[in-house]
């Protein structure tokens, strides 16, 4: 049988609910490191290597991608997001799962990558990074 849950809207947060809600244990949860590590979806196609790197938030100017013929180095910096909290004496922070600062992520590849061809674009909150595989010719 499905049980109801009612919702309730704190509108007013007392200092010892805050610090009520401050002592739970959120399973799961661990502080960011300063320096951090994007997820990725790594693609292999017959004629390149497509990299999707969970960026949102992170500005382009913020970001450098440094292609060599086996390794992709992707770092930058993410400023947290900004809620208006900090305007509000009314605000605790109960959760904070976005990392920012600092980020760096290495790929290394099993094949020769053409860095004069790589393409990488921002879209949505991804960084999307074409690697063209270098066609090794058949030694006959």
């Amino acid at each position: 049988m499905p049980r109801s849950i009612r919702f309730t809207r704190i509108v007013s947060m007392t200092d010892q609910l805050a610090a009520q809600l401050q002592g739970l244990q959120f399973a799961g949860l661990q502080p960011p490191d300063v320096t951090w590590r994007p997820d990725v979806n790594v693609y292999a196609y017959a004629d390149c290597i497509e990299v999707c790197v969970d960026l949102a938030g992170a500005r382009k100017q913020d970001i450098k991608v440094e292609v060599e013929p086996r390794r992709l180095v992707i770092r930058g910096q993410r400023q947290p997001p900004d809620g208006g909290c900090d305007q509000s004496n009314r605000c605790r922070i109960l959760v904070m799962e976005i990392a920012d600062g600092s980020f760096e992520r290495v790929l290394e590849f099993p094949v020769t990558v053409d860095t004069e061809r790589v393409v990488a674009k921002q879209d949505n909150g991804w960084l999307w990074i074409t690697l063209p595989v270098v066609q090794q010719e058949d030694e006959s």
